[in-house]
């Protein structure tokens, strides 16, 4: 079965996974994923946080294209001595303090990153929106995946479900480009050096050590 986890700020990760599997063992793939750590996730589904770590997706509740909630947890005491949820002025701290994050906001969703640097109340507010703009897309994603699916000999659902397939498989391809060969989608400039071999001038050709060249 595949489950889609999408965080506060609109990311999203599917999971393939067996619904006999463990609620930790589903946090340790998502750790790969989302490079949140087990003992900072906080999953929720249909509003229900979901607690026991040896309970079964399926003893969960949690059924086929399911789509839960991904959300970081900040290790600050509470009144039990338990961690307390992150809010959005704690992601902002977190985004003010990771280098990394604030980069890759700044290329994603730059309006949430300036926000984040200046306006505390607007970051919020986008904040909310982000979140619910990605939880009405992936309901309606999965509303229309049962339309289609109740009728598997309508020509027109078929043919909606292969361009679907079609596009996903385009995506991942491009996932694939841009991870294993970025120079593809920019201008490759050559650098060459004037250096002498052996008292003889010669150009010599400076190598990035890139899987791919664009001559």
């Amino acid at each position: 079965m595949q489950l889609t986890f999408v965080t506060d700020l609109g990311q999203s990760y599917a999971v393939d996974i067996d619904p006999d599997m463990e609620l930790e063992n589903v946090m340790a793939l998502l750790e790969a994923e989302s490079s949140i750590p087990p003992s900072e996730q906080s999953i929720s589904h249909n509003g229900r946080e979901l607690t026991d770590p040896k309970a079964t997706i399926q003893a969960l509740g949690v059924g086929e294209h399911a789509m839960l909630l991904l959300r970081r947890r900040v290790n600050v005491p509470g009144p039990e001595g338990r961690p307390i949820e992150q809010d959005a002025e704690m992601m902002r701290l977190q985004i003010l303090g990771d280098p990394r994050l604030m980069r890759e906001l700044q290329e994603t969703l730059p309006e949430i990153a300036a926000a984040a640097q200046s306006n505390p109340i607007r970051f919020a507010e986008l904040l909310r929106q982000q979140r619910d703009r990605a939880q009405q897309a992936e309901l309606g994603r999965q509303r229309e995946i049962s339309a289609l699916n109740a009728d598997p000999f309508d020509v027109e659902a078929q043919r909606r479900i292969e361009e679907a397939i079609r596009q996903q498989a385009v995506m991942e391809n491009m996932e694939h480009a841009l991870e294993y060969s970025p120079e593809a989608f920019g201008r490759v400039t050559m650098l060459y050096v004037p250096v002498e071999v052996n008292s003889h001038p010669v150009k010599a050709f400076v190598d990035s050590g890139a899987q791919q060249t664009i001559r």
